[in-house]
């Protein structure tokens, strides 16, 4: 009977470590401040590979300055400043392994690009963030954004923008704010909203338009806000066409490719497109409870290790027809599909005391979605 429990015991110890040893993921956190030493919010913030450099995730930097890169696999990494008018920088490489699984950057400082350009054509390039009279405009279309990242992952990043776990979205702490795909209401529930958002890749995304005071011209329901998504649309006459593609590296691969075809006369237009996103996803929990009910008291240590598939399909097609330079008519048909598989392995150690298990429970909770 001894060598039996020392036997679970030690099977009990080595899944445990193991289990932990197979749930490490890192992280890299920073703030970033302008040249005056003030926090610099909504700046594009680049995660790169440092053997290749490649875009492995972005983000813009929070109202306060700080950034974060998580649930990141071991290897090196760079990160990467870039807002127009400043010096791009770059910080790295940070090494992700067992014995260092987070980074912090304090206090990076950007500073002012004065290099004074002679005889060079200097090609505006619109600002990742733009205040309006009446609204806030992301320009996704080739920021950092549109890599790696779907619509409601973008929304998770935007000024003023809250996301729950349930992807319901709030807008300057407001519920119920109306979402619409190019100037048009979805007339979705929120739980379709969401999984709308989240089968769009932001490569497909032109704008977001955040707007927190709505006018008279706007419906009633979008009273606590609107946001405006606009996709894509080719502007170039004759036949013409795109195709896209991408990979990401994080813990596991993610890709999204995506293709484009217009036909443009002066007086038509027909359009149509069609984007694919998939991605793999790790999280990992881990909750002690403890129950006093008894005289002696039972503690419950469990690590929930799942990952999260998912495949995500967008489509539209439509005609414009131009009646003249300020006045349109046309029609659009949008549609989505998203499907995907969590798999969730839980570990659950039951014991007296907080370092001593009694006995445990192994259990597989799969589902589809």
């Amino acid at each position: 009977l001894t060598i039996a429990i020392n036997l679970l015991f030690t099977f009990l110890l080595t899944a445990k470590v193991q289990a932990q040893a197979t749930n490490l993921s890192g992280e890299i956190t920073g703030n970033l401040l302008d040249e005056n030493r003030k926090a610099f919010p909504y700046a594009s913030v680049s995660l790169l590979n440092a053997k290749d450099s490649t875009t492995t995730k972005g983000t813009l930097s929070a109202d306060n300055g700080s950034f974060r890169f998580n649930e990141l696999k071991q290897g090196e990494y760079l990160v990467a400043f870039y807002v127009v008018g400043y010096k791009k920088l770059l910080k790295g490489p940070f090494l992700i392994s067992a014995s260092k699984l987070k980074h912090s950057l304090t206090d990076v400082q950007m500073a002012q690009d004065v290099t004074l350009l002679q005889g060079v054509d200097i090609v505006k390039q619109k600002p990742l963030i733009e205040r309006q009279i009446d609204k806030t405009v992301i320009n996704v279309e080739n920021s950092v954004l549109a890599t790696g990242n779907t619509a409601l992952e973008i929304l998770q990043k935007a000024p003023g923008v809250s996301v729950d776990k349930d992807g319901n979205i709030s807008l300057k702490g407001k519920q119920g704010v109306l979402i619409m795909l190019d100037g048009k209401p979805t007339y979705l529930s929120s739980e379709q909203v969401a999984n709308m958002l989240r089968s769009t890749e932001g490569n497909a995304i032109q704008s977001i338009e955040l707007i927190t005071n709505p006018s008279s011209k706007y419906d009633a329901s979008g009273n606590s806000g609107i946001i405006n998504i606009k996709l894509k649309k080719n502007r170039n006459y004759g036949t013409n066409g795109s195709i896209t593609g991408g990979v990401g590296y994080g813990r596991y691969y993610k890709a999204n490719g995506g293709l484009t075809l217009n036909h443009r006369e002066r007086k038509f237009n027909v359009f149509g497109n069609y984007d694919y996103g998939r991605n793999k996803r790790f999280g990992s929990t881990d909750i002690v409870r403890v129950n006093n009910t008894a005289q002696n008291p039972t503690y419950f240590d469990q690590t929930n290790a799942s990952i999260r598939y998912r495949n995500n399909s967008n489509y539209k097609a439509g005609l414009d027809y131009f009646i003249n330079d300020k006045n349109t008519i046309g029609f659009a048909m949008n549609g989505y599909n998203s499907n995907g598989r969590n798999t969730a392995d839980v570990l659950t150690l039951i014991g007296g005391a907080l370092n001593r298990t009694d006995s445990s429970v192994v259990a597989q909770n799969p589902s589809d979605y």
